[in-house]
């Protein structure tokens, strides 16, 4: 007899805490590894923490299914019915719309009101722009490609997947990680039914841009040297006492 959708929902809030609480233990030691100067163990750190980013996604988005007052059973299997990870979310944004805003069947790109359209526009793209390289490298990563990867029919190279793996670093990632929560956040309120989608967009998403420019102007050098440099500090006060 399959479990109840109480006990699932449970399992998955326990799953994600979980693996938040590995993500909190990994980038403790990154960070600790940047500071020591220690480039391979960081490295290694570094795509563990892809790796558990990619698959806190993917719980993230089990637990959106089962949530109180959320999907029904009928539009839950739909989504389990996707290709992909990628698609799975794409599903679940649709059909979050589509329940809020009581269009069964239009298409929504018409029926939708201007500020609605704008709301599920908006959050397409950050699935496609921001979600769909964190799934393609962690699916990269959890076949064991963390040297070389290859492409879809694995006869091949993907210089592509490679270079995006390789243009992460540990500042990159836990901005990356800000993003996936706050589009959890947003997502997770569209399904609940209550205000808070409307009420709190705005809010979810200046946090998400403020995460994405964190990425495009912040100097990692300069981040980085920062750390190091508290590190020495702290030894040089252990020393002295």
């Amino acid at each position: 007899m399959p479990a109840s959708s109480d006990a699932l929902y449970r399992a998955h809030v326990k799953n994600l805490r979980a693996v938040n609480t590995a993500l909190e233990r990994i980038f403790r030691e990154l960070n600790g590894s940047l500071a020591r100067e220690d480039g391979i163990t960081a490295d290694a750190f570094l795509k563990t923490a892809m790796l558990l980013i990619g698959g806190w996604a993917e719980n993230r988005l089990r637990k959106l299914a089962y949530e109180p007052n959320g999907f029904s059973l009928t539009e839950r299997a739909k989504i389990s019915a996707s290709n992909s990870q990628l698609e799975a979310w794409k599903a679940a944004l649709e059909l979050g719309f589509r329940k809020r805003y009581v269009l069964p069947h239009a298409d929504l790109q018409t029926a939708l009101s201007i500020t609605a359209r704008l709301y599920y526009n908006t959050l397409l793209e950050i699935i496609e722009n921001e979600l769909k390289p964190i799934i393609e490298i962690r699916n990269k990563l959890a076949h064991g490609q963390w040297s070389r990867t290859l492409n879809s029919e694995n006869d091949d190279f993907s210089p592509t997947l490679m270079a995006s793996i390789n243009n992460e670093n540990a500042f990159t990632v836990k901005c990356k990680m800000r993003i996936m929560e706050s589009l959890a956040r947003l997502i997770h309120d569209l399904v609940a039914g209550n205000h808070a989608f409307e009420r709190d967009f705005d809010r979810h998403f200046r946090n998400l841009e403020s995460a994405k420019r964190d990425i495009s102007t912040r100097s990692y050098n300069n981040w980085i040297n920062n750390m190091r440099a508290k590190l020495q500090r702290g030894k040089q006060v252990r020393n002295s006492s």
